[in-house]
C-alpha cells in the first residue's frame, strides 16, 4: 500500500484529506499536535502522529512515504505578519527540510496554498490574467511567500511539488468559517450585504480532496500548481440563503455596502490602537462577499482530470446537516455531563 503523511489531520481539509486517501487505498499517517481537538479522526484508521511542525526534530516520522499532503496552517484574515509566518512559511521550511533529507524517494509533495495568490475581485482569474491584488492581508502574503520558497526547492533541490490553490473552501467540519456564520445566522444577524448577487469561487472540500489525490497519482502536475474550486460560481446570496435557510432564518433586510465598510474600517483603527482587539468584521472580508470574484479552473480540470462535484445546493445542505448534528453532538454531552456532575468529565476534576 502506497503511504500518504497528512499535515495539519485533525482540522477541516486535514481530515476530510485523511477520508479521501485512506479511501484510496493508501495508508495515512496523520500529524497533529498534542493539544488538538481530535473529533473529526475519531474512528479513522489513520495512524496518529504526535508533534508540532514550529519544533520538528521531536517528531517520530515514518521511515518511508509516497506522497506528503501539507494541509497544516494557520488560517486567519485577522492575523499579523509574525504569527502568519511562524505558522505558515516557517513550519513549512522545516518540513520541506526534513522531507528532502528523510524521503529522497518521495513521489508527490502537496502543498496547500490559497487562490488568493492570484488575487480577487475580477472574473475567470488565472496566472495570465490576475485579479485586484490582496498581499495587503499577511496571511495571503506569507501564503506567496512561502509558493515561492517551494518552487525553488523544486528547481534547485528537485522537491517533487505540486501546489494546489483552493478559493474559498466549505463543507462540514468548517469551524473556521461556516460554523460561525451559521451561529450568526441564527443570531438573526444579517448575512447579506449589498444584492448579493455577485458570484464567488467556492471550492467544496470534496472537489479539493479529489484534486489532492489526482496530483499524487499524475506525473504531470510536478512543478506546477493549480487553482481548485467549482466550476460552477454560487452568488452570495445563494451561499448565505442556503445557510440562513437551513437554521429557520430569512433575511429581510439588505444592507447597504458603504456603511459596512464604514464601520469596518474604524474597527481596523481599533485595531491598531488596541493590539488584543478582534473586530468581528474587517474591510477584507466586507470587500470579498459584495465583489464578484470567480477563477478560471480549465487548466486544472483537463491536466488533473478529477471528477468535480458541481452540485452546489446539495453542499450548502451538507453544511447544514453537519452544523445540526454538531449541536445535537454538543447537546448530548452536556445532558451527560450534567447526569454525571463535576467531577465525571471527560477532562477530570
Amino acid at each position: 500500500m502506497p503511504a500518504a503523511l497528512i499535515t495539519g489531520a485533525n482540522g477541516y481539509i486535514g481530515s476530510h484529506m485523511c477520508d479521501a486517501f485512506l479511501g484510496a487505498g493508501y495508508r495515512v499517517f496523520a500529524l497533529v499536535r498534542k493539544s488538538s481537538d481530535l473529533r473529526f479522526l475519531q474512528g479513522s484508521p489513520a495512524m496518529l502522529l504526535y508533534g508540532d511542525l514550529t519544533d520538528i526534530a521531536g517528531i517520530d516520522f515514518p521511515s518511508a512515504v509516497d506522497v506528503v499532503v501539507h494541509a497544516a496552517a494557520l488560517v486567519s484574515d485577522n492575523a499579523g505578519e509574525r504569527l502568519c509566518k511562524r505558522h505558515i512559511y516557517d513550519i513549512t521550511v522545516n518540513l520541506v527540510s526534513l522531507v528532502l533529507r528523510r524521503y529522497p524517494r518521495l513521489q508527490r509533495f502537496i502543498h496547500i496554498s490559497t487562490s488568493l495568490v492570484l488575487g480577487c475581485c475580477a472574473d475567470g482569474i488565472s496566472e495570465a490574467n490576475p485579479g485586484r491584488p490582496a498581499m495587503y492581508v499577511p496571511y495571503n502574503r506569507m501564503k506567496k511567500q512561502t509558493e515561492e520558497y517551494l518552487f525553488d526547492r523544486w528547481r534547485d533541490q528537485g522537491l517533487p511539488l505540486t501546489i494546489l490553490r483552493p478559493a474559498d473552501v466549505y463543507g462540514p467540519r468548517d469551524r473556521t468559517s461556516c460554523e460561525l456564520m451559521l451561529r450568526a445566522a441564527e443570531r438573526g444577524t444579517p448575512l447579506i450585504v449589498g444584492s448579493g448577487r455577485k458570484k464567488f469561487a467556492m471550492c467544496y472540500t470534496g472537489n479539493l480532496c479529489r484534486a489532492a489525490l489526482a496530483a499524487a497519482e499524475r506525473s504531470n502536475g510536478n512543478g506546477k500548481a493549480y487553482t481548485v474550486c467549482n466550476a460552477v460560481s454560487p452568488t452570495w446570496r445563494e451561499f448565505f440563503g442556503a445557510l440562513q435557510e437551513g437554521v429557520g432564518r430569512r433575511q429581510r433586510v439588505y444592507v447597504p455596502v458603504s456603511p459596512v465598510l464604514a464601520l469596518a474600517l474604524f474597527f481596523e483603527l481599533l485595531k491598531r490602537l488596541l493590539p488584543g482587539f478582534r473586530p468581528p468584521i474587517n474591510y477584507y472580508r466586507i470587500r470579498r462577499i459584495t465583489c464578484q470574484t470567480t477563477y478560471d479552473v480549465s487548466k486544472t480540470l483537463e491536466e488533473l482530470g478529477y471528477p468535480s462535484d458541481e452540485d452546489y445546493q446539495r453542499q450548502f445542505r451538507s453544511i447544514v446537516e453537519w452544523y445540526r448534528e454538531e449541536k445535537r453532538r454538543s447537546a448530548r454531552d452536556r445532558a451527560r455531563d450534567r447526569r454525571r456532575g463535576p467531577w465525571s468529565r471527560r477532562d477530570g476534576p
